[in-house]
């Protein structure tokens, strides 16, 4: 008997399932644990009743592929690949400590230019090592980009690899290059009118960048609106000063290259895209600064004081000192409220409250009952809150911050440990 999976289900009688981190049209993604070591993976499972099954097992089973093929600090690992009577084929992924860059964006809107070059050099240098290998991503985008705390460093990991084309090229007019998302897709993948390389890739990141400092897509817009921007090849591409007027002359340049509509106009590799980048900015290769720790000081408040923390509108660089630390933690959540209930996923939580993006937005000061699995102790729990704030981001979602009203104290204490040890029980995940 085919059965979507849940909270609880043991999987080809090897992993449990312990928090459901992200669902989507083609599958979803859990924290599970490995019976036989307790090890903490990403558990990547195909919808059994979707009407695109036989595609998405496909694109699961080209993403092992790819993946395996592609081992590198960089992307994503894979542990193991599976079959399961109940539930079908499955990935499981290591599991990573920290937010998508997706999820970044949507609540800071533009991030500053020292972390957008740190990301650039680490996403290019993967994408580099995966050219090397003639291995195309062709759905690179910030929520295929993931930002892990390994070591206490930030490091860009890629995933993802669904579409991937594993002979270096492709006709675009393979039935899988119909997938993707339109504003990240070079115009001759997006037009499908011959064949493909890895300048898709160079494309898709050169947007992601110029959506990095802009918080806006360079042609934004429903995909037929895309379409039509895309059409005439001859015109201008959109430059980040335009939004930006300070911004690096050199350094717009080399972000116009990256996304110019003709291929031949690009930089040749991800690894020219890379030290274009360096040289434009002046900058060595580092770090980025984006999900942020406990300091000492901050623990010490959360211990003394009961009151809640007042999670205010994100701030234009993410430096910002709050009372309550927050720190990632993806998991899907319902919201209840007057007129009705949604579905969204956290990006990060604290004890005074949580982010959550969601296709639905809410007024400020709503009281709503937000339900979500609590971090490292497998239960759910449902919790009273006030909205905050709540803000548009891009592609229909909205960002949306809750404050905890009278959090319960077996919540506040699995919270408080979890802000205290987040690798102990990851926080992230990938999908």
């Amino acid at each position: 008997m085919i059965k979507d999976p849940v909270v609880g289900d043991l999987i080809d009688q090897r992993y449990v399932l312990t928090r459901e981190i992200a669902r989507g049209g083609m599958g979803r993604v859990f924290e599970a644990e490995q019976r036989e070591t307790g090890r903490a993976v990403a558990l990547k499972i195909v919808h059994r009743r979707s009407r695109f099954v036989r595609i998405s097992e496909e694109q699961l089973l080209l993403e092992a592929q790819a993946i395996a093929a592609a081992r590198h600090p960089g992307i994503v690992e894979l542990l193991d690949v599976g079959v399961c009577a109940v539930n079908g084929p499955y990935l499981a992924l290591e599991m990573l400590v920290g937010r998508t860059l997706d999820g970044i964006i949507a609540s800071r809107r533009s991030l500053p230019i020292e972390d957008v070059v740190h990301i650039g050099r680490q996403m290019c240098d993967a994408l580099a090592f995966c050219h090397e290998r003639n291995i195309v991503h062709r759905d690179l985008k910030p929520s295929n980009v993931f930002v892990a705390l390994e070591g206490g460093r930030e490091v860009v990991k890629l995933f993802d690899f669904g579409i991937a084309a594993l002979g270096g090229a492709g006709d675009a007019s393979a039935e899988q290059d119909a997938f993707g998302t339109p504003e990240y897709m070079a115009p001759e993948q997006l037009f499908a009118d011959g064949a493909i390389d890895h300048r898709v890739d160079v494309y898709a990141a050169g947007v992601t960048l110029f959506e990095c400092l802009t918080g806006e897509v360079p042609y934004p817009g429903t995909a037929a609106q895309v379409v039509a921007q895309l059409a005439d090849r001859t015109r201008p591409v959109p430059r980040v000063r335009a939004t930006l007027k300070d911004f690096n002359v050199d350094l717009d340049e080399v972000l116009a290259m990256a996304i110019a509509l003709a291929p031949e106009r690009r930089f040749s590799s991800a690894s020219a895209f890379v030290r274009a980048l360096g040289l434009a900015s002046g900058l060595e290769a580092g770090t980025t600064c984006l999900l942020g720790e406990a300091t000492p000081s901050m623990l010490e408040a959360l211990d003394r004081s009961s009151r809640p923390s007042l999670p205010g509108a994100p701030p234009s660089d993410g430096r910002v000192q709050r009372l309550f630390e927050r720190v990632p933690y993806v998991t899907v959540t319902e919201i209840n409220h007057g007129d009705g209930a949604f579905v969204g996923h956290s990006e990060d939580i604290s004890l005074g409250g949580m982010l959550v993006r969601a296709t639905a937005s809410l007024p400020a000061q709503a009281k709503v009952k937000v339900t979500f699995q609590l971090p490292g102790v497998g239960r759910s729990a449902s919790v009273q809150a006030n909205v905050r704030w709540s803000r548009a981001a891009r592609g229909g979602e909205h960002a949306i911050g809750l404050q905890f009203l009278d959090l319960a104290n077996d919540c506040r204490k699995a919270i408080l440990d979890f802000v205290r040890n987040p690798s102990g029980a990851e926080a992230g995940g990938t999908s």
